[in-house]
């Protein structure tokens, strides 16, 4: 239960804190010296350690706000031969690294239980250029840095045909539920060519031209089904398995063998919602999702999904509320996409944005960011999100009727190249920046009438 501290006990410290921060709250350089980085998560382990992934393949550690020198495990170390074991298979296989463009080391999540199991997942294009899903095990889950035992323990536990080089989405978080959520991109080039957005049955996947199944993909073992995932949410159980033969798992590494992961209960694809489509599914029609959240009190699930060419989205799905279509490619935003081809019903009615916005300013796409609860008064229940060209920040809050719209104006600019937000532990938020930097949400992080002692207020 959370604890309350009267103001009067604390106001002269406070007074003298409130003096010195920004208000309205601001981001402000926090730390510097990463090369490209593209993520920010934490371990959920009461450290406080902040872990950034950068594209080239090195996942750094932060701890009590300095950046270790090394690694906590740098998947390009071994480039081209990163090795990785196929479930079911005795000894590991050489699955490589890609970086570049869109590619590269693209999403880090740490199992609910790390702290027990030391299971800590990774999102990464492989040598081929496809999607690849990976956990390695820590056997002292409070170590800064993977021993060669760990990296022993890498497991593949999904791969993804890709058509082309970008789109790949790639970020993988936790929900509320304790199963693992992989934002996928439609496969890249531009409007979808493949429509992999809109094509949930494997058995109706566009097979001509680019859109055809890479040769290289299945002669290693893929599943050509795995496309039929692309353009989509998928949610997983990685805590169970499932045998040879059983499921549809489109995401299967190799089609003759066991896969580390199950479905769990209630995911649309595989309870009749969307019954055509893989057991991974969990929503669809989405672009290139670049960065979603879960609300730390509600459960809900953001994400930003980036566009075309005339509209940015945000995308705002209730906790538990799968099964949705959020539109592409026949919608872009809150529009019909320019120039899209779409005949017919879909499959599910679309599901339209909590809001979007154009293009002014620069802006060319959107980071998807968080909804606030942390020490910052002024900020809760706000969400924060950006533009990776503009550089542009916005905190969107809430209407009376619980609604959320893009605002007028920006909070500020932080200048080209916002790759990610990022929460810490204590709910601390952060801005990631290509050029090497982190930023922090600094504010009052006071209340006018109390102070919660564990840094939190009650629920916004």
């Amino acid at each position: 239960m959370t604890r309350c501290v009267p103001l009067t006990l604390l106001f002269a410290p406070v007074l003298a804190f409130a003096q010195t921060v920004p208000n309205p709250p601001r981001f402000e350089t926090y730390l510097s010296g990463f090369s490209s980085p593209i993520g920010l998560t934490h371990a959920g382990d009461g450290s406080g350690r902040l872990f950034v992934n950068q594209q080239g393949g090195a996942l750094r550690v932060v701890r009590s706000g300095a950046l270790l020198s090394t690694p906590y495990v740098s998947v390009s170390g071994t480039n081209p031969s990163l090795q990785c074991t196929y479930p079911g298979d005795s000894s590991p296989s050489t699955v490589g690294f890609t970086s570049g463009g869109e590619r590269g080391l693209l999403g880090v999540a740490f199992h609910p239980e790390f702290v027990s199991n030391g299971r800590v997942f990774v999102s990464l294009t492989d040598a081929n250029g496809d999607t690849l899903l990976m956990r390695y095990t820590a056997a002292n889950p409070a170590a800064d840095v993977l021993s060669a035992q760990d990296l022993a323990t890498c497991t593949v536990v999904l791969r993804a045909d890709q058509d082309f080089s970008n789109h790949n989405g790639g970020h993988i978080a936790f929900g509320p539920d304790g199963y693992l959520y992989f934002g996928l991109g439609d496969g890249g080039s531009g409007n979808d060519p493949c429509n992999r957005g809109q094509t949930l049955a494997p058995n109706s996947l566009s097979n001509s031209g680019d859109c055809a199944v890479d040769a290289n993909f299945t002669a290693n073992g893929g599943n050509p089904d795995s496309r039929a995932l692309l353009g989509k949410f998928l949610r997983l159980d990685v805590d169970a398995t499932t045998a040879v033969g059983s499921g549809e798992l489109c995401g299967r590494p190799r089609t003759a063998h066991p896969a580390a992961y199950g479905i769990p209960s209630g995911n649309p694809g595989a309870t009749g919602t969307l019954a055509a489509a893989c057991d991974e599914v969990w929503s669809y029609g989405v672009r290139n999702p670049w960065r979603f959240s879960f609300d730390r009190e509600t459960g809900d699930l953001w994400m930003g999904d980036v566009g075309q060419g005339a509209r940015e989205e945000i995308n705002l799905e209730p906790s538990g509320a799968g099964g949705r279509n959020y539109g592409w490619r026949c919608r872009e935003g809150t529009i019909a996409t320019p120039g899209a081809s779409c005949s017919g019903a879909p499959v599910v009615a679309f599901t339209e944005p909590a809001f979007d916005y154009g293009r002014p300013n620069g802006a060319c796409s959107v980071t998807g960011g968080f909804r606030y609860r942390g020490p910052v008064f002024a900020a809760q229940g706000q969400y924060f999100y950006g533009d990776y060209c503009s550089g542009d920040v916005w905190a969107a809050a809430s209407s009376g009727g619980g609604g959320f719209a893009h605002p007028a104006s920006a909070l500020q600019n932080v200048e080209f190249g916002i790759t990610s937000f990022g929460e810490g532990e204590d709910g601390e938020l952060y801005l990631v920046k290509s050029g090497g930097s982190l930023l922090r949400l600094n504010g009052a992080r006071t209340s006018p009438d109390f102070i919660f002692a564990d840094g939190f207020e009650t629920s916004q």
